[in-house]
Parts: C-alpha cells; sequence; structure tokens
C-alpha cells in the first residue's frame, strides 16, 4: 500500500510580505537625502529559509504555496471590503519575490481568489493536505490545520468551522475592511452563538440575524457580511470554469 504524501500548504502572501518587510534597510545618502534599499539576494535566501523551516517544522514532504490574485471578487459583494488598505505602501520586492516563487516552487492561485480561499479549496479536496497559515480566518474553515502550539496537524470539523465563520459575521473584521454587526465584538459573538458545537448552522444563523435586526438592519445585510467572512471550499469553486458559488442561507 502506497503511502500518501503529506503535503503543507502554506500562506504564502504571509510569509513573502514577512520576508521583504524585514529585509528593507534605511540608507542615509548624506545632506537629509534617505532611501530604502533591499538586496535582492538576500529576500530570496531568506524567503528559501522560511519555506524550508516550514516544511522541516511540519515534517511535510511537500509544499505548495497559495497567493492571492487580483480583481477581488469580495468587491463585487462589498465594495468597501479591503478599502482601507488603498493607498498602502507594499515592502519592496515583493512582485518580484513572488515572481521567482514561481520558477522554484510549486505556486497556485486562482483568478479573483485571495490566497486564503486556495488554501480552503486545495485542502478540502487533498484530504492529506494541511494548511500552515498565522492567519485565524483559517479556523474557518473544516479542513486539516498546523496547530503550532501543539506541532501537529489537526482536523477542524464543519460544525466548529461554521461557528467561527459565523463568530466573523457577527464581529467583523477591522483589518479586511467589513464591520459586522454593529456593536457585536468576539465576546458578544460567542455569547449569541453559544458554544461551538451547541447549534447547528441554521439555528445560528437564525440568531446572528436576529442582532441584525435588532441593530437595525436586514438579514440581507447579514448575508453580505457572511459572504465575505467566508473563506471558499471546495464546494464553493469549480475548477474547470472559475465559477463562485456565493453562500446563500436558502440553502440551509
Amino acid at each position: 500500500m502506497a503511502i500518501q504524501e503529506q503535503t503543507v500548504l502554506i500562506d504564502a502572501d504571509i510569509t513573502a510580505y514577512q520576508v521583504c518587510s524585514s529585509a528593507e534597510m534605511e540608507w542615509d545618502w548624506g545632506d537629509d537625502i534617505w532611501s530604502l534599499i533591499t538586496d535582492f539576494k538576500e529576500v530570496k535566501r531568506s524567503f528559501e529559509e522560511a519555506i524550508e523551516k516550514i516544511r522541516e517544522t511540519t515534517e511535510a514532504d511537500k509544499v505548495t504555496l497559495c497567493y492571492t490574485s487580483s480583481d477581488n471578487f469580495r468587491t463585487r459583494v462589498l465594495p468597501s471590503y479591503k478599502g482601507n488598505r488603498k493607498g498602502t505602501r507594499k515592502p519592496m520586492n515583493l512582485s518580484s519575490l513572488r515572481e521567482w516563487t514561481k520558477n522554484k516552487y510549486e505556486v497556485v492561485s486562482f483568478p479573483h481568489l485571495e490566497g486564503d480561499d486556495v488554501l480552503g479549496i486545495l485542502a478540502g479536496l487533498n484530504p492529506s493536505a494541511f494548511i500552515y497559515s498565522a492567519d485565524k480566518d483559517m479556523k474557518t474553515l473544516p479542513v486539516r490545520l498546523w496547530s503550532q502550539d501543539d506541532r501537529l496537524a489537526y482536523h477542524n470539523n464543519e460544525v466548529i468551522a461554521d461557528w467561527y465563520w459565523m463568530s466573523q459575521t457577527l464581529s467583523g473584521d477591522t483589518t479586511d475592511g467589513y464591520k459586522g454587526c454593529p456593536g457585536i465584538g468576539p465576546k458578544r459573538a460567542a455569547d449569541i452563538l453559544g458554544e461551538p458545537g451547541q447549534f447547528e448552522l441554521s439555528e445560528m444563523w437564525e440568531r446572528v440575524v436576529a442582532a441584525y435586526r435588532k441593530a437595525k438592519l436586514t438579514e440581507d445585510d447579514a448575508v453580505v457580511q457572511a459572504q465575505v467572512a467566508r473563506i471558499l471550499r471546495h464546494t464553493d469553486y469549480n475548477l474547470d470554469t472559475g465559477e463562485i458559488t456565493l453562500w446563500n442561507p436558502a440553502t440551509l
């Protein structure tokens, strides 16, 4: 019986950003003229070391880098999504590093999707794969995740994943530019949803809608927040056509 390869799916957006940011150096040209410089050779070396460290730590046989594409589909659902990041300077060499990795690693990105979505889709399609990411949004996925605390890959089931997703729908994420339900943070969201696994998704959704209505908003408002908060799962995306199926409470 053949032993299945262990694949670690890496959130390369985070790793590349961290490496490029760390590589930037201030340079004083004299006469009060300063600039930032980087050594791209050092950037590539640091990235290779970071990826190898992840592979060794997770004891994976294979690594796959997952990147965000352009034209995020969520901006069509909520035009203000990540609008707070416009004009924010990205670290030097970020685009160059990404291009360089395409010739050295297995790199995956899908049109209109974020790297998080790519991670969720690939992990859902490959039972032997697991995700390595520092992003808390990964808990909204019913897939195998790498726990840096426990130093092992564990399976996040659908019940727990849905709870975290509904919690995000209520509390929002200011980093990503969606507000959730006014006045509700993570603690209040947990009070509304109960313990993870206590209620089915349909009942959690009823509680979410009730909270939005109490805040003088509608179920449609809640749906928009749920759609942008949901990291795509393999059932939400057609690999052959690139078609995205947005979640709708009518499916409950």
